[in-house]
């Protein structure tokens, strides 16, 4: 049976989601995010570390790994304007990148950033999709590999050893204890959070020769060592706020969604460099949690202070969280060589059959869209 927060609409089958006394560990952290820290002091400490590396790399003071994102974009201006550093960024090329994808990373070009798109061969990366979505339920699995690989390389070859990540999603959106005070993301990070439990040197298994996906590797200790590669979360010593991130840069010119928000979300900020990251990716979270990124977005917008929870309840109905992703269907169909039942039948495997209706039979009940109709929301 799936529960929910008390004070947002968070529910306890997201992973690692812990709950006091009905409330759920992400709005603690908001709790002493607003009123728990002392931001000035936080940031006086981190202009001392920025002070150990001003002048360290190779042209550049340091990297910030970007999506072209509303979050990513507003690091590099923060970085810049108003700690004084020079930043280098880099992205990993998801997949099959949308037109206002591209657009927001020419939009960091013409905000005076140089940028390095590192770009995987389609050939290889189109298998890794496969091991995504086939087995670990996960289509996106290699974006989110590579955004967190690409950069450390590049760090190494570069000699830049400063690294500037974005808010710690274990204190901002609920975790374990032991990270959500850690200012560092390391490979050990990387390997707990993101990996799905499959780490690259799994593909072997696949069939895949590891020389064939080198921008998914992690760099070695020696290598990082080398160079002192250190990676810090801006959000650590900065208040994180992502509608100040989406403001900041929407005023200089960055591009929200054309068609308002991606299929499954609650607004138009959010996911939009790749075609299927905003759609199918959150789908199939749905399938396996029960919710999906319109939750996630509602949530953030309670723990900040500009939404009920009954505001937020009715803005989840209105959404169109748990419909079937149809707008880039054919796109991912012809991507991975699949029919459409291929396709349908690998998201049955995916479901968690206790959240969702089923006939006498056992066997998922859908509509004529195919959507199914959850046991659970938030009340």
């Amino acid at each position: 049976m799936i529960t929910y927060c008390s004070r947002c609409i968070v529910p306890s089958s997201r992973p690692e989601q812990t709950f006091t006394d009905g409330v759920c560990d992400a709005c603690l952290s908001a709790e002493d995010k607003h009123s728990g820290i002392d931001w000035e002091i936080r940031r006086q400490e981190f202009n001392l570390i920025l002070d150990r590396y001003r002048g360290t790399g190779e042209n550049y003071d340091c990297i910030i790994p970007v999506s072209g994102g509303k979050d990513s974009c507003s690091q590099a201006l923060i970085m810049r304007d108003e700690f004084g550093m020079n930043p280098l960024c880099v992205t990993h090329t998801p997949c099959d990148l949308t037109e206002v994808g591209l657009k927001n990373l020419d939009f960091l070009r013409d905000q005076g950033f140089d940028l390095i798109q590192i770009s995987a061969n389609r050939k290889h990366y189109r298998e890794l999709v496969r091991v995504g979505f086939f087995k670990l339920g996960d289509c996106c699995w290699p974006e989110h590999v590579g955004i967190f690989t690409a950069p450390i390389r590049l760090a190494v070859n570069y000699r830049i050893p400063l690294i500037i990540w974005g808010e710690n999603s274990q204190f901002e959106y609920g975790g374990p204890a032991s990270k959500k005070d850690d200012p560092v993301l390391d490979k050990n990070w990387l390997e707990q959070f993101q990996m799905s439990g499959y780490r690259v040197s799994d593909l072997v298994h696949e069939g895949i020769d590891l020389n064939n996906v080198r921008t998914f590797i992690y760099p070695t200790d020696e290598e990082l060592k080398e160079v002192g590669v250190t990676g810090l979360f801006l959000g650590h010593y900065t208040k994180w706020d992502s509608k100040a991130n989406a403001d900041r840069v929407i005023e200089l010119g960055w591009n929200k969604n054309p068609g308002g928000p991606v299929e499954g979300a609650y607004n138009d900020v959010e996911n939009l460099d790749c075609k299927w990251i905003g759609g199918l990716h959150d789908y199939m979270k749905f399938l396996k949690y029960g919710y999906g990124r319109a939750t996630d977005q509602l949530c953030i917008e309670i723990r900040a202070g500009r939404m009920s929870r009954e505001q937020a309840i009715a803005a989840l109905a209105e959404s169109s969280e748990g419909n079937v992703p149809v707008r880039y269907l054919p796109d991912f169909l012809e991507y991975l060589g699949i029919s459409e039942t291929e396709f349908f039948e690998n998201l049955d495997l995916f479901t968690n059959k206790r959240l969702f209706q089923t006939d006498d039979k056992g066997q998922l009940i859908k509509d004529n869209m195919r959507n199914l109709t959850p046991l659970y929301r938030p009340m």
